[in-house]
């Protein structure tokens, strides 16, 4: 039974962390383009490979040619100036 209770302590540990990070989409000159909480964007890449992996595979090479970066923000980093 206590090896139940540590398994939903690290879950709660990992979803709580989740929440507190925020995932940044950058231009190659460093502008923001997207700035969503990491488990919203881990749901909708999900989504995207689930209902269209060929456009999602189309969008993360067109990201890589052009340059774009993502950047994932804990709770104690400051998110950089845009």
């Amino acid at each position: 039974m206590t090896s139940l209770r540590a398994v939903n302590e690290t879950f709660s540990e990992l979803f709580a962390s989740a929440s507190e990070r925020t995932v940044t989409i950058r231009t190659a000159d460093g502008h923001a383009l997207v700035r969503a909480k990491l488990l919203h964007a881990a749901a909708a890449a999900v989504a995207g490979v689930i209902v269209a992996p060929r456009i999602t595979a189309a969008a993360a090479m067109g990201a890589l040619l052009k340059g774009i970066t993502v950047t994932v923000d804990g709770p104690s980093d400051e998110p950089a100036a845009a």
